[in-house]
């Protein structure tokens, strides 16, 4: 059946514009759906200010072309978001994207069409058309989590969210501002934006003390690019071979292969080092072992004693859940921010908050006057953006219905679920995804989702579906792996715990092998013919590959 579109992709993020790149490749005649008025996704929608990269720029790079990756030069070690963007749009022109790129628009609903095998799409604008293949690049990190306050529409001061920053620039000089949240997000508006040195008082509401470790950022030297751009083939070989798909991010040594002043050495010289080196290269078995976990919690502990003046400060910024269980972060100076006469510290635990008023938050032990509040609560993370979209499978079921909610979600190679023919997603549940370097992530996921679209293309294939027990044997598979780290013990994001509304999932929902166990596993599926799915063309009867 003659479609609109061989392929409509949700989204021109990262992810997008690769899948875009791959399939044009191919000849296949594909448009991009982007509801934003440019290409980056979340560097597009996601601007507050401090906000950078905590990959480092050496390989938060597209490296499939080796011209695209030497023709661009970054300025620090970690890019800021303002660049990131420019180079999102770097790629898009040098890959001549934008004219397969429709912007402002959003998709409402996919409804696979079974006695087609296809895809009806409907926009925001009421336009229907139909696809042979609809992929989803909507991003895992793109539906903000904004919590309702009592009271908070009394407030009559200034309300963002970190995830739906204002393009116009906001004024911070002399106000009293509340920043609510302490993830990622938050510590870099409090320490990187520049934020604390222009307002007359900062009010931190930290739900949960965070194990923060300093990012060292940098500006670059014309040497060090050089040496990169160089050696691109000596880079992206490591990058394959890594747990995290970026240099200097995997380790083979042992937290018990040491004395304890050993330890100390080899954790300082990692955080004087900065970057993922903490968390990724010091030992092995810190997320897999208790005791070695608590050697690393201990040194971060130290340090929070150390560099905080106010002990009792101190205590309230102390974690005491296990290290590296929820997202390890980077940030510079974040602890010494709290040695400021004009920040202040509130540990929600033991001071929750009660009401927002017209001006300002209540607590149980206090009141404090406010001009604006700061929310860097995070998102609905890895399914949030994917259930807001209407999409129907075979029978009409929703995606919501058969992951029950975010209950039970299974997606085999993280790519495509069960019930859902002909639909592929880009750094899905399951996948790598937000536990690796995203951009070479991406290029293993989309490119191999790319090849299995050619095949189909190519061979007059015309549905390709996962089949129910090979996206349980994944989903299995993906939980064995988060049941032998200690990443089960503690609650976090990754797991849907700051949805209050959210079910836990019966399976972890990213990919916790590594880049190069992931990459070996999609390059085996290739090799055994797309195992796992089942094929069928218009005239043959669908037929379980091996």
């Amino acid at each position: 059946m003659k479609t609109d579109f061989d392929a409509i992709v949700v989204g021109a993020g990262f992810s997008g514009l690769y899948m875009l790149h791959r399939l044009r490749e191919q000849g296949l005649n594909v448009r991009v759906f982007e509801r934003g008025t440019a290409v980056g996704g979340t560097w597009y929608w996601n601007r507050y200010p401090g906000l950078q990269c905590d990959t480092e720029t050496i390989s938060y790079s597209f490296t499939f072309d080796a011209d695209l990756y030497r023709d661009w030069t970054w300025s620090r070690r970690f890019a800021p978001r303002e660049e990131i963007q420019r180079y999102a749009e770097y790629v898009t022109d040098r890959l001549d994207l934008r004219r397969d790129i429709q912007f402002q628009t959003s998709v409402t609903f996919a409804h696979f069409q079974e006695d087609t095998n296809t895809w009806k799409v409907g926009l925001d604008d009421g336009t229907e058309l139909t696809t042979r293949f609809f992929v989803t690049a909507s991003g895992p990190l793109s539906t903000a989590n904004v919590p309702q306050l009592p009271g908070m529409e009394n407030f009559e001061g200034e309300i963002y969210h970190t995830a739906t920053w204002p393009r116009e620039d906001v004024q911070f000089a002399g106000k009293r501002i509340a920043v609510i949240g302490t993830g990622s997000s938050g510590a870099q508006v409090i320490c990187n934006g520049g934020i604390a040195e222009q307002v007359g008082r900062m009010v931190v509401f930290q739900r949960t003390p965070q194990y923060i470790t300093p990012a060292k950022q940098m500006l670059l030297d014309e040497e060090t690019v050089r040496e990169r751009k160089d050696n691109l083939e000596a880079l992206v070989e490591e990058m394959k071979n890594s747990s995290f798909g970026a240099p200097g991010t995997s380790t083979d040594r042992s937290a018990f292969e040491h004395t304890p002043e050993q330890r100390d050495e080899v954790f300082q010289a990692a955080w004087e080092y900065g970057a993922q080196a903490f968390a990724l290269a010091t030992y092995n078995d810190l997320t897999s072992n208790e005791e070695a976990n608590g050697f690393a919690a201990d040194f971060v502990r130290r340090k929070i004693a150390e560099i905080v003046s106010d002990p009792e400060t101190a205590r309230k910024l102390m974690p005491n859940y296990l290290f590296g269980t929820k997202r390890p972060i980077k940030a510079d100076n974040y602890y010494e921010t709290f040695n400021r006469d004009n920040v202040d510290l509130v540990a929600l635990k033991e001071e929750p908050i009660q009401e927002v008023t017209a001006n300002g938050i209540r607590t149980s032990d206090g009141f404090y006057e406010l001009d604006m509040i700061i929310f860097a609560t995070g998102f609905d993370a890895v399914t949030g953006t994917l259930f807001n979209m209407d999409i129907r499978g075979v029978g009409g079921q929703t995606l919501q219905e058969k992951w029950l909610d975010g209950a039970e979600v299974m997606a085999h190679l993280g790519i495509a679920t069960h019930g859902f023919p002909n639909m592929f997603m880009c750094q899905g549940p399951q996948s790598p995804s937000v536990m690796a370097n995203f951009l070479f992530g991406i290029e293993l996921n989309v490119g191999w989702t790319a090849k299995l679209i050619g095949y189909l293309v190519a061979h007059g294939i015309e549905r390709a579906e996962a089949n129910a027990d090979a996206e349980f044997e994944w989903a299995d598979m993906v939980q064995k792996q988060a049941e032998a780290t200690l990443l089960l013990k503690t609650e976090s994001w990754w797991s849907g715990a700051n949805i209050a509304e959210k079910p836990r999932p019966k399976f972890f929902l990213t990919y916790l092998g590594g880049v190069k166990k992931y990459r070996e596993e999609l390059d085996a599926n290739e090799a055994n013919g797309f195992e796992g799915f089942t094929l069928s063309s218009a005239l043959e009867p669908a037929a379980a590959q091996a």
